[in-house]
This record gives structure tokens, sequence and C-alpha cells, in this order.
């Protein structure tokens, strides 16, 4: 159970390491709005990701990898989504740097709650999240194994997600690199809602 338990840990952790949906969203509130709203989008992709584990637990990530009807609705309600935000990364506004008395130009906000629910549901609708976690389940988690540890390995899942993307949030958000980057802003904004333009078109032509 300790080696299953460090395998999951390790694939997870790269796995959310890796450039994806989540990853772009996460920068980009980080970068262009704030730390706080960086954490409510990684709050939100943990949150999905506690939803994909219960109903792994439950086995219907398998019904829902074989029902190609289900499959694509998901698959194309995600794709959409992505390319909604995207589009809407592209038409960011820069903000206008720093006044003479140094004090930072507030820019247009997102709140919290839509924080968290860009994060929310861009993972959620990512059908490659439901693969991915079945094959975890399927592949390292042995058969026979109870319950209880197969709730701790979910868990597992959801802490070291969410904590990574919370790690990248303030590395991005801290003051020196927001800095740095602030004259790129307006750069940055189009190049992750291309990113994310992008993953959509992707994921509109993945099959199971």
């Amino acid at each position: 159970m300790i080696t299953q338990f460090f395998s999951i840990g390790i694939v997870v952790l790269f796995g959310a390491m890796l450039p994806g949906p989540d990853f772009v969203i996460v920068t980009k509130n980080s970068l262009l709005y704030s730390r706080q709203s960086g954490y409510f989008t990684s709050f939100g992709v943990g949150a999905a990701i506690l939803v994909h584990m219960t109903y792994c637990l439950c086995g219907l990530a398998f019904v829902i990898s074989n029902s190609l009807l289900l499959f694509g609705f998901i698959k194309y309600i995600g794709a959409s989504y992505l390319i909604y935000l995207g589009i809407n990364s592209l038409f960011f506004k820069q903000s206008k740097g720093f006044l003479s008395s140094n004090k930072k130009i507030q820019k247009k906000e997102i709140s919290n709650f839509t924080s968290f629910r860009q994060g929310f549901l861009c993972n959620l609708l990512n059908p490659k999240a439901t693969l991915f976690f079945l094959s975890l389940f399927t592949v390292i988690i042995k058969p026979g194994t109870s319950f209880s540890w197969m709730s701790i390995y979910a868990l597992e899942v959801f802490f070291i997600s969410t904590a990574w993307f919370c790690v990248l949030t303030a590395i991005l958000s801290h003051s020196y690199i927001k800095h740095v980057l602030e004259k790129a802003e307006k750069y940055i904004a189009k190049l992750l809602g291309a990113f994310l333009i992008g993953f959509g078109v992707v994921l509109a032509f993945v099959r199971r």
C-alpha cells in the first residue's frame, strides 16, 4: 500500500506539472489578476479533482470513458469552455502601470467565485482528466484494495494537485516576477489565450 501511495503521488505531481489547460488557467489568473485569484483558481481545480475521485471510487469513470455519447458531450462542452476562456484572454486590457506616487492603478479584477468557477469547470469538463484518473486507478491501484485505502489515495491526489497549483500561484504572483512581466502583460494574456484556444481545439478532436 505504501508503494502504491508514493507511486500515485509521483504520477499525479508530474501530471499536474505538465503544461495543460489547468496549468494555463492558473497561470493566467495569477499573472493577469492577483495571487488571491490564482489561489481560488487552484482550489477550483482541486474541487473538480475531488469530483473525479468520487466517481472513480463509484466506478462511473469506466462508464463515461466507454460511453461514446456521454464522452462526446463532455468533450465538446469542455472544448467550448476552453475556447471561450481563451477568447476572453485575447481581449484582456493591459493595466496602465504605476502612478508617480508608486501606487499601482487597480485593473479590473475577477471575483473569487469567478476564479474558482474557471478552475473548477476547466478541469471538470476535460475528459482527458477522466481518462487520466481512470488509468491511475486501474493501472496503479491493485484489485482488492480496500475502499478506505482508495479514499486515502483520492485525498492524496487532491492535496498534491491543489498544493502544486498553489505553489505555482505563489511563484507567478511574486511582486518581482509580476513587475518584470508587467510590460509584457498584454502579450502574455494573448499568448495564454492562444494556448487555451489551442487546448480547446485539440480537446474537440480527442478520442477515447
